[in-house]
């Protein structure tokens, strides 16, 4: 029996997604780099809504902005101090 199999059995069937929803790397508070980005829902300095091609990400903290934004990836800058799907 597999990893994954053994994963199955224990929390019940599940389906693996075949490509990722997102990709998140966060920089401790002070930066994130999101994959996957659709658009901008909604931007101030304390929130920033992600849409992805899925859902969406809802990004909090305090002194955010957007340091680059290009082809479907994003970086955001300033103290993250959430991160959410929505």
């Amino acid at each position: 029996m597999g990893f994954i199999e053994s994963i199955k059995d224990c929390f019940g069937e599940w389906e693996i997604p075949k490509e990722p929803i997102f990709r998140a790397v966060l920089f401790g508070e002070s930066a994130g780099y999101f994959e996957n980005v659709k658009s901008i829902l909604n931007y101030s300095e304390n929130e920033i809504v992600l849409s992805l091609k899925k859902g969406g990400l809802k990004i909090s903290g305090e002194g955010l902005y957007i340091k680059k934004y290009c082809m479907g990836d994003i970086v955001i800058c300033g103290k993250i101090l959430k991160v959410e799907r929505v």
